[in-house]
């Protein structure tokens, strides 16, 4: 039961965090000129000072981020824990079976 409740974690927090990490850049797409979020792995990894491999992990769902690691990545991204929460508990079942059948 652990296992599941960690796997669901995972899939969860890297659904929650690509959907916000779309949104930057769609918003980046919209206004080039006054975008300076991140839009890709390397760019969180830079902002918030993470190697890039750890932000892959969790974006992919290989690790569930200690706290201060995922706070970092949200906040350098421009976004506050309560977005991220938003994000997080509006994910819908379909969400985790699409996101398990294209990354496992």
């Amino acid at each position: 039961m652990k296992k599941e409740l960690e796997q669901l974690i995972k899939i969860k927090v890297a659904i929650s965090l690509n959907k916000l990490l779309e949104k930057n850049s769609e918003h980046h797409l919209t206004d080039e000129k006054n975008n300076s979020t991140p839009t890709s792995y390397s760019q969180i990894g830079d902002s918030a000072e993470i190697r890039k491999a750890t932000v892959s992990d969790i974006f992919n769902a290989k690790s569930i981020p200690r706290f201060d690691t995922l706070v970092l990545i949200i906040e350098n991204m421009g976004y506050s824990i309560m977005d991220f929460g938003n994000e997080y508990s509006s994910i819908t079942n379909s969400e985790i079976m699409a996101f398990k059948e294209s990354k496992f």
